[in-house]
């Protein structure tokens, strides 16, 4: 039984086809959940109507339909009934179709096939669970799906309350569609790699190989441009064998080039070639090969410090660095801490069978106040952690949590500090934090319900600059 229907959610699912047939086969598809209601319908225009009564948990639409030309009946029932996970299902042939739908936002795609078919209940109860998670997790927090942003994709794994993360969803949808180079900049631990991906995933290369390489994972130059463009027999000393690299490996796909920064000199040269006339050279080979995959990069440090102290090409730079993302740190997005964590919380309970009591609301506001040194990854190994040490059942208190984060949240908050100058220390944070998110004083002072002027008069009072947007 799904994790969803053992908290005692009920599943009413809706399939969507003209053809009979495909209502049956999902039917059969579905039966060994025996407790889902299922209502078929053969037009769009009974589908809006069940949808519009709001009790839906998931959405099955064969596409396209009569009414609707391409893929915009999951548009239409996304609107009818907002937060709805949409399952499409297509022909195999249908690509095109695939990626109409997912930028649609449906939540995934299936073809109508009987492989296709065969993973359709997990992937219903996939999608309503992510769907039940992120609406507890909004309204806990005082926000509706909605208030994410309309434009923004559905990005798995990537958790946006705060404004800038929610900037960093906005820019990914913008990047998915174009094939334009990006460069995700971001401390360790940001999440780069899910945002390289969420680029990858909502864009028209979906379908196609998302290949991953670390720059600095390799002992020699020679490996590495191996790896990324492949090698001939008899190229270097073990090349026993004719190898394909990554960029032939991904075809249409992505290759995401982590830790850009560490790439040596010549591998520089070659990934300089592949963005200016989409050709490389296997090592050891006389011939180019054409190269159709997208670059996406990403890097710790700043590439325009390595470019100036002569360490990375700046044609290679300016090259990359022509959609730029940045990740903010943990400690700049606090108001996604308690989402992340109950968003780890979820996963790990159900992936080690282990049931806490949730968090405590104290231990959720020692969590904000750390500082995160090792940003999104150490909160998740800091919950994991949690997971396998409390009893079952067991509320997560702060006593729970390892000694650095209590003693980090001290030094955040400390008891003994006077009422006034605690609430003065908080307010300055919170302006910082949105004069870091927002484009200009005016937009962090209308965000904060007050004038300009009176944002300026708060910084002079509490002894902030008040130079700058």
């Amino acid at each position: 039984m799904s994790e969803v229907l053992a908290l005692g959610l009920p599943l009413h699912v809706l399939v969507l086809d003209p053809d009979p047939a495909v209502a049956g086969s999902v039917r059969r598809a579905l039966a060994a959940e025996s407790t889902l209601r299922l209502t078929a319908v053969c037009s769009l225009r009974a589908a809006l109507a069940v949808a519009r009564s709001g009790t839906l948990s998931c959405a099955i639409a064969g596409l396209p339909l009569p009414e609707a030309p391409g893929a915009e009946a999951v548009r239409r029932l996304r609107v009818a009934q907002p937060g709805l996970p949409v399952i499409a299902l297509g022909e195999g042939s249908a690509t095109d179709l695939a990626v109409a739908a997912m930028k649609l936002g449906a939540a995934d795609f299936l073809t109508k096939s009987a492989e296709g078919l065969s993973t359709l209940l997990e992937t219903v109860r996939t999608a309503v669970g992510r769907a039940v998670l992120l609406g507890a997790e909004a309204a806990s927090d005082g926000e509706t799906v909605a208030d994410l942003g309309a434009s923004a994709p559905p990005c798995e794994g990537i958790v946006a309350s705060a404004v800038a993360m929610r900037e960093v969803l906005a820019l990914i949808g913008r990047a998915a569609p174009s094939d334009v180079p990006v460069l995700i900049e971001g401390e360790t631990g940001t999440g780069k790699e899910l945002v390289a991906r969420a680029i990858h995933a909502c864009g028209p290369r979906r379908l196609a190989p998302f290949l991953v390489q670390n720059c600095g994972a390799l002992s020699s130059e020679t490996l590495l441009e191996s790896e990324l463009f492949g090698h001939v027999r008899g190229a270097f000393t073990g090349a026993e064998r004719e190898r394909r690299g990554l960029f032939a490996e991904a075809g249409e796909g992505t290759v995401f080039l982590d830790e850009i920064g560490e790439a040596p000199p010549a591998v520089q040269v070659k990934l300089l070639r592949v963005l200016q006339h989409h050709e490389v050279k296997a090592v050891g080979a006389d011939r180019p090969y054409p190269v159709r995959a997208r670059i996406v990069a990403a890097t710790n440090r700043s590439l325009r410090a390595e470019v100036a102290a002569g360490r990375f090409r700046p044609d290679l730079y300016y090259r990359l660095a022509v959609f730029p993302v940045h990740v903010p740190p943990l400690r700049r997005r606090t108001a996604d801490i308690p989402l992340l964590a109950r968003t780890f919380l979820a996963r790990f309970e159900r992936e080690e069978a282990r049931r806490t009591g949730g968090f405590a609301p104290e231990t959720l506001e020692v969590l904000r106040h750390y500082p995160w040194p090792g940003n999104v990854r150490e909160l998740e190994h800091e919950v994991h952690r949690l997971v396998l040490t409390v009893r079952q059942g067991q509320r997560i208190r702060p006593q729970h949590l390892a000694p650095p984060l209590r003693a980090g949240a001290r030094e955040r908050l400390s008891t003994g500090e006077p009422l006034a100058r605690c609430l003065a220390r908080v307010e300055l944070a919170l302006i910082r934090e949105r004069l870091d998110t927002l484009p200009s004083k005016a937009a962090a002072a209308r965000s904060l319900g007050i004038t300009r002027e009176a944002l300026y008069g708060k910084l002079r009072r509490l002894g902030a600059s008040t130079r700058g947007r």
